[in-house]
């Protein structure tokens, strides 16, 4: 069987401790399963992480957490 791709979006090239935290990450929700790390490069987002693993996708972005608290404040969300 071939190993699992998680695919790992951020803005900015990943450093030798990120990429070793979210490999750590991976192992333990993967069980230990086998995968490689596919690292891609979106100058869109802010800041943050965008994971993609089996058929998840682990959205820690920036622009992501900006628009779940506009859409808050327009719903009336700082009464």
């Amino acid at each position: 069987m071939s190993d699992e791709v998680v695919r790992v979006v951020t803005p900015f090239p990943l450093t030798e401790a990120q990429r070793a935290l979210i490999q750590a990450k991976m192992e333990r929700f993967l069980d230990g399963s086998s995968f490689s790390l596919q690292e891609e490069i979106d100058e869109s987002l802010i800041g943050g992480v965008v994971v993609f693993v089996r058929d998840l996708i682990i959205d820690c972005s920036i622009r992501t957490q900006l628009e779940k608290i506009k859409e808050h404040v327009l719903k009336g969300g700082l009464k």
